[in-house]
């Protein structure tokens, strides 16, 4: 079977999801990762370069403001006012990625940024109903998620915005009535070569990977209204041979298990940060949390032991806060010095960034067996006399530990600002199966 086989394959059999079919837990994650992607995009939006860009795109007419009306312009950007459908989606996924607090998926992927804001911009523009969105964004998850199955990348590209493109592209054929394979297709003709390279540097430019994903995944139906053709096997050449080392087909084309689907395998970040960092920073934190205070000038050596995907992040950080959150050892040296890993705990720092020079970063044999069902670390440090250390299985959030609802709530609380707002918004995310009109979602 050939790669373009596969994935035709794997449309077809996604695209028919019954959402009747979809068990209650897989829902309810479903609405947590659609409420999740609109927080985190939210406090994105309050970052200098997601202002400053709303505001330039509303300046030249890209973006109408709040109090105005176009027409033209039916899909809600989140930090204010509307847009084209493919233009929010961009700008909403864009925003999403600044904070490394999406979701994602296990081996690594990020699904749902480059999904949920497609989908919901789509969804706007055709006054969907929210069952309509929420079928469309399990699809789009799942056929994404069985493409970073399937996908070996090579070590210095990175997952962001070529695979999700063409789950954003299904959902949003869903949603528009667009032919699946035709509008998926082309998406796979369009991926991007997005690099590690750029997160060590802290280009923040990197960010619109997702960005770019999410409005491929719009403009891709447009273009197949349109006449555009695509290519599946294209998507095979570059993912498997250029950007990847190979394309398992089978990974594709699956049946369709209801009580296996990958919307459910997720996992919801609490740490400002890569992924593959979380596990270390959990293990610094109870560390802190076991010997407050803790003189951190008084450290003089830290060994994290860990798995060899996190090798990824053993880089030293540039003086910018996307750096430092895709350095291992100035991710460890900010919870031993802070006893934070928030979104303010990632301002660069001189005093961590000295810190982290004392960090040493070993794969450890016995923890890389256990990956990548979990994701194992060892964080040892030596101050004042002492050893003290902590072993962690897998992170906060990630299925063995997951949030509850309660926790997921507060992440969303925390993200929005305004308890009031918080707490109608996660209302009406909860409430989406039973919306008529998603138009109606972001009105609080």
């Amino acid at each position: 079977m050939t790669a373009a086989d596969a994935l035709g394959r794997a449309c077809d059999t996604v695209g028919a999801l019954d959402l009747n079919r979809v068990p209650p837990d897989s829902i309810d994650k479903a609405l947590r990762i659609i409420a999740d992607c609109l927080a985190v995009a939210m406090a994105g939006y309050r970052t200098p370069p997601m202002a400053a860009l709303r505001g330039a795109d509303t300046a030249c007419g890209l973006v109408t403001a709040p109090e105005e009306r176009n027409p033209f312009h039916r899909s809600t950007v989140w930090g204010g006012g509307r847009a084209s459908a493919h233009h929010a989606a961009f700008l909403n996924a864009t925003a999403g990625s600044f904070l490394e607090l999406d979701e994602g998926m296990r081996p690594t992927g990020h699904p749902g940024m480059q999904i949920v804001p497609a989908a919901i911009a789509a969804a706007e523009d055709t006054h969907a109903s929210g069952a309509d969105l929420l079928r469309a964004v399990v699809a789009g998850y799942e056929l994404s998620a069985r493409m970073f199955r399937a996908v070996r990348l090579r070590p210095h590209a990175h997952p962001h915005g070529h695979v999700g493109a063409l789950g954003a592209a299904l959902a949003v054929s869903m949603l528009r009535g667009t032919d699946i394979r035709t509008a998926t297709a082309i998406a796979a003709t369009l991926p991007l070569a997005a690099t590690w390279q750029a997160c060590y540097d802290g280009a923040t430019a990197r960010n619109t990977y997702m960005g770019h994903a999410a409005a491929i995944g719009v403009r891709s139906t447009e273009l197949a209204r349109a006449g555009f053709t695509g290519s599946f096997a294209s998507f095979g050449v570059v993912l498997g041979e250029l950007l990847g080392t190979g394309f398992d087909e089978a990974a594709l084309v699956d049946t369709l298990r209801y009580d296996a689907l990958a919307v459910g395998s997720g996992y919801f970040k609490v740490h400002s940060a890569c992924a593959l960092t979380h596990t270390a920073i959990d293990a610094a934190l109870d560390i802190v949390a076991a010997a407050a205070p803790l003189a951190t000038e008084a450290i003089t050596k830290v060994r994290v032991d860990t798995v060899a995907a996190a090798r990824k992040v053993d880089v030293p950080a540039a003086p910018n806060d996307l750096s430092c959150r895709f350095s291992l050892s100035y991710a460890v040296a900010t919870a031993l010095a802070t006893g934070a890993s928030g979104p303010a705990a990632f301002h660069f720092r001189a005093d961590i960034a000295a810190l982290a020079q004392r960090v040493e970063v070993h794969v450890d044999p016995q923890l890389e067996q256990r990956w990548p069902t979990c994701s194992p670390a060892r964080v040892r440090v030596e101050v004042d006399g002492r050893i003290l250390e902590s072993l962690v299985e897998n992170p906060t959030g990630h299925p063995p530990r997951a949030l509850s609802r309660d926790a997921h709530f507060t992440k969303f609380a925390d993200a929005i600002t305004d308890p009031d707002r918080a707490r109608d918004g996660w209302a009406r995310i909860m409430d989406l199966p039973h919306l008529p009109d998603v138009n109606s979602l972001l009105a609080w």
